[in-house]
């Protein structure tokens, strides 16, 4: 700002030498010693820049007479720097305005380095962060630096837990390794279980409720209330199948489900607690849920029994009737081994699962004589399937039997 040639700049109208502190002669002492040798102030001198300030704590625009000199030291502080001849037209500061909006530009661009320098780690460690009314630009700022972050779990039970989840996924790498080379199918394995555990909610459990609550009422209309599916035994359910075949049909498939515990009651709830959710969130791999008023205990079958159990019941109803296997379990009888039996492991055509341990549930998987056993835990059962189908879409050209 250059001071008209008639008169002294404290006679100028608009501005007055206690406007602006950084243009007072005496207050030239107050510049910023980074920026003291950049050029010497003169009345007739012209400006262009200014830097190293601070905004009242009001936040409100600045106006000619709304502080005097001495308030306005405690506010501002500008290092004068000289006029650059290339300083495009819209640089120069003509009025009121345009010096408002200079101000504001500096002070957000210096507010930024303050948060991207090293010595402000924390919010309070800026001198001047809480004299500031911020925009939606500061609090942006903010925000990218000081991120909010997720809570630090205890340490003693998370580097055990770290170790044994590396533990556990070096063993399936070593498992898998046997299988197929490739070395990225590790990564993809969360997403196969979320997508088979979908498939067997909608494929098999969601119609299995469907036709259980379809048999009953079937069932009641035709006089017979004692034979409920969930209430009446599994012996007296596979009477009624042969007796009652012609009107019921499904009757005898829907038998074929059930016929896993003589606890028909908790089979048949918690058939259907499982099917709730779509994901079986209830899932409780060694265990079960509450019936009438008590724990689960090992008396019932566990969720993994259930639904091993129905999994392969339904491939049983998916694969040809075998004249070797009359009561039509075609699968069962050939890929699934349950303990206390045992697995042929010298005969290279045995291709089954084969579960090790009942409480808590193991599987493992028998092919070409080899046993693949997977790391134990809650996804023991579904990677072991997993495996099992993979192997035949790979190396049985996806073809079974």
């Amino acid at each position: 700002l250059s001071p008209s040639p008639s008169r002294s700049p404290s006679a100028s109208p608009k501005f007055s030498s206690g406007c602006v502190s950084g243009f007072s002669p005496q207050l030239q002492a107050l510049a910023s010693p980074s920026h003291a040798g950049a050029g010497s102030y003169s009345p007739g001198s012209t400006y262009g820049k200014v830097s190293s300030f601070s905004h009242s704590p009001n936040g409100s625009p600045y106006s000619p007479g709304a502080a005097d000199g001495g308030g306005m030291r405690s506010h501002y502080r500008f290092s004068p720097i000289l006029y650059n001849n290339n300083t495009h037209k819209d640089d120069y500061i003509t009025d009121v305005k345009s010096l408002d909006t200079f101000l504001r530009n500096e002070e957000e661009k210096q507010h930024r380095v303050q948060l991207g320098s090293s010595d402000s780690s924390s919010p309070s460690s800026s001198p001047t962060f809480w004299n500031y009314s911020r925009s939606m630009a500061d609090h942006a700022q903010i925000l990218r630096k000081f991120q909010y972050q997720l809570a630090c779990r205890s340490q003693a039970p998370s580097a055990h837990k770290d170790e044994a989840d590396l533990s556990s996924k070096q063993a399936a790498e070593e498992v898998w390794a046997r299988v197929t080379m490739n070395r990225q199918l590790l990564d993809h394995m969360d997403s196969w279980t979320a997508k088979f555990r979908n498939w067997i909610n909608d494929t098999i459990l969601v119609p299995l409720v469907e036709e259980m609550e379809s048999v009953s009422t079937q069932l009641r209309r035709m006089g017979c209330p004692e034979l409920q599916i969930g209430e009446a035994s599994i012996s007296s359910l596979k009477q009624a199948a042969l007796v009652k075949a012609p009107l019921i049909p499904t009757l005898n498939a829907l038998v074929q489900y059930l016929d896993l515990t003589p606890n028909q009651e908790y089979l048949v709830e918690r058939i259907r607690e499982l099917s709730q959710g779509g994901c079986m969130s209830s899932f409780r791999w060694n265990g079960g849920g509450d019936f009438k008023g008590r724990k689960w205990d090992t008396d019932l079958p566990t969720d993994s029994s259930i639904l091993m159990h129905v999994f392969c019941t339904y491939l049983d109803s998916r694969l040809p009737p075998h004249p070797k296997y009359p009561d039509g379990k075609t699968f069962t009888s050939q890929h699934f081994v349950q303990s206390p039996d045992k697995p042929d492991t010298s005969n290279e055509n045995v291709f089954c699962i084969y579960q090790s341990s009942i409480n808590p549930p193991h599987y493992e998987l028998i092919y070409e004589c080899h046993v693949y056993s997977l790391p134990k835990g809650r996804n023991n059962m579904f990677h072991t399937l997993l495996m099992f189908l993979y192997i035949i879409k790979t190396k049985e050209s996806g073809m079974l039997g």
